[in-house]
């Protein structure tokens, strides 16, 4: 109860400081281009049974890139407002705050997802074909799980690098493309596929794409939600002991905030 009476004023801190952002529209109208975009090809070449894998794809990439991006930055802004330090002297494990700002951002772009979705939908003329509606939703659950995890580490990975949170934007498309965002991971090559069954939203998006075109065997459905809850533990686990390793570096030498 104590780390959750941190981590709901964490999210509603969070919260507060995103609807206050201005900036917040370039955002959506990025999003819906791009969802645009991509289903203006699909009614131009007639293959609406793609709708489905565009429509959703579009969908999770606006969502995580939100994540990465957006949560990325949420450590700068504390340097930069200067109540980094304020952060370390609490009594707070700095694991704790990072998991409540991204989890809250991870909320907080679920909108920008949705109007992806209905911009694919209404651009391509048509709704997607979805097999198994029940699957497909549990499925997105666990792959959003995923994606919280993972924007999780890169926060506390800005820790790691001392706040320079611009050194993602260089990795975001690669960790989209091998979270399964784009393409069925088995349709990658393999020098992808190795590093792509390391993340926990590959494994729930199989899920997702057997979800959308017809399942042919549920047994490879709950193994794909089973192993994606096993690597979120595992990815959860490892940052929060890391992120913790840090801080007391940081406690001791006192170098992040003043950078």
């Amino acid at each position: 109860m104590g780390q959750l009476s941190t981590i709901v004023p964490t999210m509603s801190k969070e919260w507060k400081a995103q609807t206050m952002d201005t900036g917040r529209i370039y955002k959506f109208i990025g999003d819906a281009s791009r969802a645009a975009v991509l289903a203006w090809i699909v009614y131009q070449s007639g293959a609406f049974g793609t709708l489905g894998y565009v429509s959703v794809g579009t969908a999770l990439i606006a969502v995580w890139t939100g994540i990465l991006t957006l949560g990325g930055w949420s450590l700068e802004s504390e340097l930069y407002g200067k109540t980094m330090d304020f952060m370390l002297i609490s009594r707070t494990k700095m694991p704790v705050i990072l998991f409540g700002k991204t989890l809250a951002q991870a909320i907080y772009e679920i909108p920008t997802g949705i109007v992806s979705f209905v911009t694919a939908v209404l651009v391509a003329r048509a709704w997607p074909d979805f097999s198994n509606i029940p699957s497909l939703s549990l499925s997105l659950l666990l792959a959003f799980l995923g994606m919280i995890v993972i924007g999780f580490f890169f926060s506390a990975l800005v820790v790691l690098v001392a706040g320079k949170a611009g050194f993602f934007m260089g990795i975001m498309p690669f960790i989209a493309v091998i979270s399964g965002f784009i393409l069925p991971v088995n349709q990658l090559p393999l020098w992808l596929e190795i590093p792509a069954r390391l993340t926990p939203s590959s494994w729930a998006m199989d899920s997702v794409w057997a979800s959308i075109q017809g399942i042919d065997s549920w047994w490879s459905v709950v193994q794909g939600w089973g192993i994606c809850l096993l690597l979120g533990i595992v990815w959860f686990g490892a940052t929060y002991y890391i992120c913790r390793g840090v801080e007391r570096r940081i406690r001791v030498s006192g170098t992040l905030g003043a950078v």
